[in-house]
């Protein structure tokens, strides 16, 4: 299969994902702490962060800015239909207050920004584990950290007509 057709592939079944986790793999919201993600491009990458309530979130952007947004334009700016919420094994929202707090803490701090290293999943992870050397630079990684510190098991689509 030649590369365009592969990766036309891939963006269709993200976009059927994200859709079909909209209709009926959601949740109503996260809570304080809740480690959150969105897809960039349809699922060519991610793009994730901490909520910190009122309808916010803190994350590092792309120029290595750790800053808050809101919800709107933490998905509007990398075009994400869906942003998914750490939750238990019930599908409930999970997230601890340390984490938001955390996350907090580093807003306004700036650092070089790499898609391989000292992205916006290790900053989640920080938040997360505390540890500033954390090697955990992908989504999977991510989750890894959040199901063994948090206890989240499942990512649910956010339903943003409920907030």
């Amino acid at each position: 299969m030649n590369p365009l057709a592969l990766l036309g592939n891939i963006l269709i079944g993200n976009l059927a994902k994200s859709l079909t986790d909209n209709l009926f793999w959601k949740t109503d919201g996260p809570v304080r702490g809740s480690i959150l993600y969105c897809d960039l491009a349809f699922g060519v990458g991610e793009h994730s962060g901490v909520y910190v309530g009122n309808k916010q979130v803190v994350h590092k952007n792309g120029r290595g800015l750790v800053e808050i947004v809101s919800i709107n334009q933490f998905k509007d700016t990398v075009s994400a239909i869906t942003i998914y919420v750490s939750c238990d094994s019930n599908g409930d929202p999970i997230g601890l207050e340390s984490i938001a707090n955390d996350a907090e803490r580093m807003i306004g701090a700036k650092s070089e920004y790499s898609l391989l290293s000292n992205n916006c999943h290790q900053f989640c992870s920080y938040c997360i584990t505390g540890d500033f050397t954390s090697n955990t630079f992908t989504l999977r990684q991510l989750k890894k950290d959040t199901k063994l510190f948090l206890g989240s098991s499942q990512w649910r689509a956010w339903d943003l007509a409920k907030r």
